[in-house]
């Protein structure tokens, strides 16, 4: 069950519309193009959905009021993106993330994240978990990992430090211990290990650089977290970076329970020849499938066109998840689509809808 590859996109809503950075190739962009228009007026939803994978970093009554009219709901997710030795922006990105937070008076739930450079010094893992008991006394429901973790940082010996390093095992004890869950951006789809197209490079792109782990070095580290903490949450983002493999995504998911993933920027994956092989994966796994956009707002966008791109995009999708065949959508049924764009983020989030 294979789709095509690509590199990791998002959607900036501040452009209104898909803007997937210059990476996209042609036939991406195509197949992006055939999700968007999925055809027929939107379905009615009737519950309440939730987007679990969002970035707003500042205030946005606007864009809260229009979550409030159209029954969502959505978990703001802070992600420690330095690389090398760029000054850490985590201060101010989890500062405007809580004032969001409360102004939305639980509208939009947040996820903290820590800064993993530092994993060698003694004192890492007691300053990290400081940091994310005070988030979590101010409503943090979840802590992210994201893709330096495999990608990009290394140790003294020049190493590339894994998702299973000890040094973040406290971190994952507490998390456990507080009953809040991990959400991991761990690896990139299947072309960031493969020669770039047209002589395009991109930071992630692993060729040709000495000691970097395989995609499946990652994720199999990724795996060894899940046994050794069966009792944790982890939602994997991105269809787990399996999004070109859904048989090896089943796998993973039969072997973890406590492992679920979301489908944020990757529903383009989902649209493809085999759809119903891709429906019967999401009904077998319905109670693991979760929903979320990986959309992210800048610093300067405007807030009007921000509601007006975020209801598209919440609508074109939920309509490939709802209609039928004939409207180029799965069909799925009422009850998998509770889970999938509700019961599951109660279940793998406690306290979103809070």
């Amino acid at each position: 069950m294979q789709a095509w590859s690509g590199e990791a996109k998002t959607e900036t809503l501040e452009e209104g519309s898909l803007a997937y950075n210059d990476e996209m190739t042609r036939r991406e962009l195509l197949a992006a193009g055939a999700i968007l228009g999925v055809r027929g007026a939107a379905a009615a939803a009737p519950f309440g959905r939730i987007d679990t994978h969002f970035h707003i970093h500042r205030s946005l009554p606007a864009v809260v009021e229009s979550l409030r009219q159209g029954d969502w709901r959505c978990l703001s997710i802070c992600d420690s993106r330095e690389t090398g030795d760029t000054p850490s922006i985590l201060p101010e990105m989890i500062a405007g993330t809580i004032k969001a937070h409360r102004e939305s008076e639980g509208r939009l739930a947040w996820a903290t994240t820590f800064d993993p450079r530092g994993f060698e010094v003694p004192d890492f893992a007691e300053r990290v978990i400081a940091g994310i008991g005070q988030h979590f006394n101010q409503g943090a429901i979840a802590v992210k990992m994201w893709k330096n973790i495999g990608m990009s940082v290394r140790a003294k010996s020049g190493a590339y430090v894994l998702p299973d390093d000890p040094a973040f095992r406290p971190i994952f004890e507490t998390v456990q211990k507080a009953g809040r869950s991990i959400v991991a951006h761990l690896a990139e789809p299947n072309s960031c290990w493969e020669p770039p197209q047209g002589g395009r490079t991109s930071e992630w792109n692993m060729v040709g650089k000495p000691g970097a782990p395989s995609k499946e070095d990652i994720l199999s580290a990724r795996d060894r977290v899940l046994d050794r903490f069966p009792k944790l949450r982890l939602i994997g983002c991105h269809l787990g970076s399996n999004e070109e493999d859904l048989a090896a995504l089943a796998k993973r998911l039969d072997a973890h329970p406590n492992f679920a993933v979301d489908v944020a920027s990757r529903v383009r994956f989902l649209q493809q020849p085999a759809r119903a092989e891709v429906r019967q994966f999401l009904l077998k796994y319905q109670d693991r499938i979760i929903y979320g956009t990986d959309n992210t707002v800048s610093a300067t966008a405007e807030e009007a066109r921000v509601v007006k791109s975020l209801q598209a995009v919440h609508e074109r999708e939920w309509n490939f998840f709802a209609q039928d065949e004939a409207s180029q959508g799965l069909g799925l049924p009422e009850a998998v689509l509770r889970k999938i764009f509700h019961d599951n983020a109660v279940r793998w989030y406690p306290g979103i809808s809070t």
